[in-house]
């Protein structure tokens, strides 16, 4: 799964400024899960942006965005619409966004920040597991991601790669294992 995050409204906002006609476009699958771009994240956006003066022509949900059969089907429901928008705010991962973007041909902002591909432990409680780094070695190492378990200098306290042999900041090669990301989200 694609774990994402809101990113915060105000910047939200100042990257809508020069727009009035405003279409939002979720993902009923990972954002959705993530409670960052389902219909109820979607629902609260186009009433928060509304309250801002701002004009929603359209909200919708589409099953999987990043399958660009589905996106190119559900998108005609909306299509007078989306052809309308000065630009579409679209809640999904980045995949998504460009997946939209690509079949609409119109301006988009991405709402969320795509951070990793994780396992979900329960809501609002996501891991880290994979990096998509083309080359897995799942199997060699147990059944787990090297390269999601990040180096720590302990010099400077600097995050650097797997593999790295050196901190790029300070030079030093005292590195140690790190810990996998885990997002916690408190509602």
């Amino acid at each position: 799964m694609i774990i994402t995050q809101q990113k915060p409204r105000e910047e939200i906002e100042k990257k809508l400024e020069p727009f009035e006609k405003i279409v939002i476009i979720g993902c009923s699958e990972c954002a959705a899960i993530c409670q960052t771009g389902g219909s109820e994240q979607v629902k609260e956006m186009a009433e928060y942006l509304e309250g801002k003066g701002k004009k929603i022509l359209a909200t919708l949900m589409i099953d999987s965005p990043c399958d660009e059969r589905i996106t190119k089907r559900d998108v005609k429901l909306i299509e007078d619409e989306i052809n309308n928008a000065d630009v579409l705010l679209i809640m999904t991962c980045g995949l998504g966004c460009q997946s939209i973007g690509k079949i609409t041909g119109k301006k988009f902002i991405p709402a969320l920040n795509t951070l990793f591909y994780g396992r979900v432990e329960r809501l609002g409680r996501y891991y880290e597991d994979c990096c998509g780094c083309d080359n897995c070695v799942l199997f060699e190492n147990d059944g787990k991601c090297p390269v999601v378990i990040r180096k720590i200098c302990k010099d400077c306290g600097r995050v650097v790669n797997y593999d790295s042999k050196y901190c790029d900041m300070c030079g030093s090669t005292n590195l140690e294992p790190g810990e996998r990301r885990v997002l916690i989200i408190n509602k």
